[in-house]
């Protein structure tokens, strides 16, 4: 099947702008951008989406996200992972890694293996689950966040080699670099293909830099969770925030939510960094799409949404903490151009081609590319999601639509 968008502000990524014109999609990948001023070859018999000014985007990739709509990764069944990936693809994300929060080895087993079988499924209208990211539980006991003290523990040989039996759904994994046994891990999942990213950790400028040394080739939600300068006399010390903003080639991950991180944080960070070396993620957990006043669990930790986040409950007057977003990506997006100021194509780039690079899929999806998988995106200029396709395949609520505005064209 031929689709031809017409009339739209294709975005590309920085450095090729934004072209007004068509693009092409056949049999579920892009075969074209046609800008305006060039004739319209090749095209005869295809289905036409008159985009009338409106922005194609590709699909947006998720590397870190844990639930939506009440259900969380670590409920480890099918249903749970349809739900939360139907939420998210509805809100224009296509490819997503699942995440789990600090848990016992049987229960992170019991989340590989749902995702082993759910990819073999072929489940419909959902984002592409592209794998597992398992937040901990290596972590600083000072810097655990939301996750459970309880599970908090150092690296052991015997859990690496088991968790290394699903390393064709295991992703990546976050690590604190400075726990006994730490670059040990780091070294043998980079030797597997897994990706390792610093966070929760309390590590020194020194410990995050020999991490960075092993193999650790981003952070996990950076200034959440992480050690930053300590003013302790008579010897300052910097952490792994000024670390991973200073060392070329470490990709940070940020949360533009509006909560996790403050906007003079965000444009630092992209000032710091360049948008090549940032990746916007959700953080999404089951909070995401429930309303004010709902509860919710984050692994095995009660939370409630207000005041449009997510956030621990442990019960009137005690001490909570965020428990993940419940924004979207796309929010992230929006966040990172209207309130921090970075042009469309480098906060698109950050949600998109980024994150695709660090899962090294960037030669199948993450731009509007020749020959990459057709999972596109189109948005108004007022930052209105219109159509949402993923293979070349519209989707809408339950299932598959002609898309909007779609006619015929005859050459």
């Amino acid at each position: 099947m031929r689709i031809l968008f017409t009339r739209a502000l294709i975005i590309l990524p920085p450095g090729e702008g934004i072209v007004f014109g068509s693009l092409l999609v056949e049999n579920g990948v892009i075969a074209g951008v046609i800008p305006k001023s060039l004739p319209l070859h090749g095209v005869d018999g295809a289905h036409v989406i008159d985009c009338d000014g409106d922005y194609l985007a590709p699909g947006l990739v998720d590397i870190h996200c844990h639930g939506a709509v009440g259900h969380d990764a670590m409920e480890a069944t099918p249903e749970a992972f349809d739900k939360i990936l139907r939420h998210h693809l509805s809100r224009g994300t296509t490819s997503v890694v699942l995440t789990t929060v600090a848990a016992s080895l049987p229960e992170m087993q019991a989340v590989l293996e749902c995702a082993k079988f759910y990819r073999s499924g072929g489940t419909f209208a959902v984002s592409r689950l592209i794998g597992i990211h398992l937040e901990g539980p290596y972590f600083s006991p000072y810097r655990r966040g939301a996750h459970r003290a309880e599970m908090i523990r150092h690296p052991s040989v015997e859990e690496t080699s088991r968790l290394l039996n699903y390393a064709d759904v295991f992703r990546r994994m976050t690590i604190a670099p400075e726990l006994p046994g730490a670059l040990d891990l780091v070294r043998e999942l980079c030797r597997h293909g897994i990706a390792a990213s610093a966070g929760h950790s309390d590590a020194t400028e020194e410990e995050a830099l020999a991490g960075f040394n092993a193999g650790i080739s981003q952070v996990t939600h950076l200034h959440n969770a992480m050690s930053s300068l300590r003013k302790t006399a008579p010897d300052p010390r910097r952490g792994l925030v000024e670390a991973a903003l200073e060392t070329p080639g470490v990709v940070c991950e940020l949360i533009a939510d509006g909560m996790h991180v403050p906007t003079e944080l965000l444009r630092e960070a992209w000032l710091a960094k360049g948008w090549k070396e940032i990746a916007l993620i959700s953080d999404a957990t089951a909070g995401a799409g429930l309303r004010e006043g709902d509860g919710f669990r984050l692994g095995e930790l009660v939370c409630i949404v207000e005041e449009k986040g997510a956030w621990t409950w442990t019960g009137e007057g005690s001490a909570r903490c965020l428990a993940g977003s419940t924004a979207t990506l796309f929010d992230g997006v929006r966040r990172m151009v209207a309130e921090v100021g970075v042009s469309l194509e480098e906060a698109v780039a950050m949600a998109t081609l980024v994150p695709a690079k660090t899962l090294g899929l960037e030669q199948s999806v993450g731009s509007l590319a020749l020959g990459k998988a057709a999972d596109i995106i189109r948005f108004s200029p007022e930052w209105s999601l219109k159509d949402i396709l993923i293979g070349g395949v519209g989707i809408s609520g339950e299932g598959s639509f002609e898309p909007s505005s779609m006619s015929s064209f005859e050459g």
